[in-house]
């Protein structure tokens, strides 16, 4: 940590880079493909008939980093560098890109599954079933070092989280399922990839909390 209490870039370098990923993805798209009249949710969403029927495994990992618009995307990022930073600053970034990728791509299949059994020819884009995965899995981090994350309490994430899933609830057009699934698997993922190696989080951490 800086003299001025400020998280050094290399501390959170998985997060940082997740956020620059999904900002080039966006523009790209829309400076580029979408003016060309490439339908990027079409072709890059986890529906799960292209999925299954087409063995188009790779949406699951594109749809990650497509948004619906840029409100989107920003709060989207906004929320990834608050909870992303702390839990790589406390966890590390081999655990960070674990719980965010792998919580992420679970959140697609459960997603993908849901609509399935409904029978609904939808999609969904997005990086909020990772990033609920990173919320799950700091939660479960919390919990294990519990008296040792200093300055986040088990009541302080179940407040964010219950706000966060509302805010997805009272609005039209979100993926709950996605959020759900995502905070879930991220939960059970940050039990596991806490407990390995037993990492010994200090009392001051980077953050100084």
């Amino acid at each position: 940590m800086t003299e001025d209490g400020t998280i050094r870039p290399e501390r959170i370098w998985v997060t940082i880079s997740l956020i620059l990923v999904n900002l080039a993805v966006y523009l790209v798209c829309n400076l580029f493909l979408m003016q060309k009249g490439v339908d990027i949710y079409e072709l890059y969403d986890n529906n799960w008939i292209a999925l299954i029927r087409d063995h188009e495994y790779y949406r699951l990992i594109t749809s990650m980093f497509i948004h619906g618009g840029t409100s989107h995307l920003v709060n989207n990022m906004m929320v990834l560098f608050v909870i992303g930073s702390r839990y790589e600053a406390s966890l590390g970034h081999a655990r960070t890109f674990i719980s965010y990728f792998s919580g992420g791509i679970l959140a697609g299949v459960f997603s993908m599954l849901y609509n399935m059994v409904k029978g609904s020819i939808v999609g969904s884009v997005g990086a909020s079933g990772a990033i609920f995965a990173l919320v799950g899995a700091f939660f479960a981090a919390i919990v294990i070092y519990k008296g040792r994350l200093q300055g986040v309490s088990i009541r302080q994430m179940l407040i964010f989280i219950v706000f966060s899933l509302y805010g997805g609830f009272t609005n039209a057009n979100v993926d709950n399922v996605t959020h759900i699934a995502g905070l879930a698997c991220g939960f059970v993922i940050g039990l596991v990839v806490a407990a390995i190696g037993n990492k010994k989080i200090s009392e001051k951490n980077d953050y100084g909390y």
